[in-house]
């Protein structure tokens, strides 16, 4: 379905705004169990902040930021129920969460359960801590910054209100906002807030790329292989802010956000094709260009229909006028131990022809198909020839997955049987055209199919018949000559000069032919001799004995009577 939307400026409050930057890593939301007594667990002395993005100097406003500790429960003391919590500076939010207290050694093994909110960190203990000695461990929790500060130490709570002082990461003096510009037109994208059946996706553009123009067009391409995807409603949302750090660390700020709609200036026309999973915006400045020391945002939000489990992959391609853009996003696990969810893998697959020569635009359909709770899912990808991956996502763990080529027709091509190769791959099943994949938990299995190609029988070229005559013995010569060989030529083959090899009294003789441009040899019907060579050429060998030539006689007198 195509239609065209009218886009309308629409405020976000401050809390949405960190909602759904605080999905950047994936967000599971539990309910809390009822709380027990607080046992004083946290060492406070080992409470610590570090910054989680390399490329930034300290962290800033709407920096992600990881927290650490340790916990321990006094010898014979932990009983079933029993709690600790970790309460968080009002600069900081978790990003929600939970995880078990799992064994170092033994897995299978936990001592309670922790809960991830925006403000805290709380765990419930449970029955594998009592009647036992040394019961300790560690947790960790990402949080994002969500408020400026002049302090270098920030604030924590824990141990029946016992208060912290942590310093900042590597002794930082204070939060402010991240001075740091963008520079390049780019997308990315995150899963916003608790909502676990939505993926977001931004396009970011300096107004200094674009102010040599009037006029500019933004297309998103959200298609993802395996799931069927909806614009939300009021999606996609455009605006630009003031190049500045503030504007830009307050994206929903009044004072900096200017929505863009089909009257403003820039206007924006948004043109939604659902046929083709395609968002298509002009921005259209009036004649004017556009401000370089303005930064001008797309925002499209994506649901799935249900939830998005930990460990899923979305890509996202784009372009804003000719420069191509591609996003991904990934959901995980966002605290210490091992959460909850179904545990998903991905398939990449590429395409490789050999043998022969075709127009590396054309598409080979590749059908999927797998059973998951009772269900068939299936669809198609389409490859290229050139060796580009197109990845399957999303796909549950132990799945068997059913790859199968549907072989394209091409004038003056003759394509074999396909082959499927890869780790975890078994080829020919359940026919010569496909495969079966068996997916093993997070983690990409890397596909290849190759497909032999050549002409058509009828328009193959045809080897020629190699005659091969040992030498001979000259007149009086103790010498062989050297053996003959003659090549029958044919149309659309290159022959080799003869290659003569000599072992004693034994001579090998190859002929390598080749095809022309544009043709291929009929691999079916090889004269005597031929053999495959196994990069589209062929090789013709044969091995005949050399004749041994008399010896010279030396003259001598004749022999006379006694």
């Amino acid at each position: 379905m195509l239609k065209t939307v009218k886009v309308r400026g629409i405020g976000r409050p401050l809390a949405f705004f960190l909602a759904f930057l605080l999905g950047l890593f994936g967000i599971v939301a539990t309910s809390s169990e009822a709380r027990a007594a607080e046992i004083p667990a946290i060492d406070v002395s080992s409470i610590r902040i570090t910054k989680l993005t390399a490329e930034e100097a300290a962290i800033y406003k709407w920096s992600a930021a990881r927290i650490d500790a340790n916990w321990s429960v006094p010898d014979g003391t932990g009983k079933a129920g029993d709690t600790f919590r970790l309460a968080l500076p009002k600069e900081l939010g978790a990003f929600a969460d939970t995880f078990d207290l799992r064994d170092e050694d033994d897995e299978s093994l936990t001592y309670g359960r922790c809960e991830a909110t925006l403000a805290e960190v709380v765990c419930i203990l449970n029955e594998n801590v009592e009647n036992r000695h040394d019961v300790n461990g560690s947790l960790w929790v990402r949080t994002q910054v969500k408020e400026l500060t002049t302090a270098n130490t920030l604030e924590f709570e824990t141990n029946n209100g016992v208060k912290v002082q942590v310093p900042l990461p590597d002794g930082q003096r204070g939060i402010g906002y991240n001075p740091v510009l963008p520079i390049e037109t780019s997308k990315s994208g995150w899963f916003p807030g608790t909502d676990r059946t939505a993926v977001y996706w931004r396009v970011v553009i300096p107004g200094a790329k674009i102010s040599g123009h009037s006029s500019v067009t933004i297309v998103d391409e959200y298609g993802q292989a395996g799931a069927t995807l909806t614009v939300s409603e009021g999606y996609p949302k455009i605006f630009w802010v003031p190049a500045t750090p503030e504007c830009w660390g307050e994206l929903s700020s009044s004072a900096c956000r200017h929505d863009l709609d089909g009257t403003s200036v820039p206007s924006a026309a948004v043109t939604i094709d659902e046929n083709r999973d395609q968002v298509r915006v002009t921005l259209d400045n009036k004649g004017q260009n556009f401000q370089a020391d303005r930064i001008y945002v797309f925002d499209l939000e994506l649901r799935t229909g249900g939830d998005i489990p930990i460990g899923s992959k979305y890509v996202n391609r784009g372009t804003v006028s000719d420069k191509q853009l591609l996003g991904s996003a990934e959901k995980n696990h966002s605290c210490a131990g091992s959460g909850t969810g179904e545990v998903v893998g991905h398939i990449g697959v590429k395409k490789v022809v050999t043998g022969g020569t075709v127009d590396p635009g054309v598409a080979y359909p590749v059908t999927w198909s797998y059973q998951h709770g009772g269900a068939t899912r299936s669809g198609e990808l389409s490859l290229k020839g050139d060796g580009t991956v197109e990845t399957l996502n999303n796909i549950p763990d132990g799945a068997v997955v059913t790859l199968t080529e549907k072989v394209p027709s091409v004038a003056g091509v003759s394509f074999g049987d396909p082959a499927f190769s890869g780790d975890g791959v078994t080829d020919n099943t359940p026919d010569a055209n496909s495969a079966q994949v068996t997916i093993a938990g997070l983690k990409t299995l890397e596909v290849t199919l190759t497909n032999p190609a050549g002409a058509p029988a009828g328009d193959q070229a045809v080897l020629g018949a190699v005659d091969v005559e040992a030498g001979v013995c000259p007149p009086g010569g103790t010498e062989p000559t050297e053996p003959s060989v003659r090549v029958t030529p044919t149309e659309g083959v290159v022959y080799s000069e003869p290659r003569i090899t000599r072992n004693g009294n034994r001579a090998t003789i190859q002929v390598t032919a080749t095809a022309e441009a544009g043709r291929t040899i009929d691999g079916q019907n090889l004269p005597d001799g031929w053999a495959a060579a196994g990069n589209g050429s062929f090789v013709f060998t044969r091995t005949v004995a050399i004749p041994t030539c008399g010896k010279a006689v030396k003259p001598g007198l004749p022999r006379t009577g006694a």
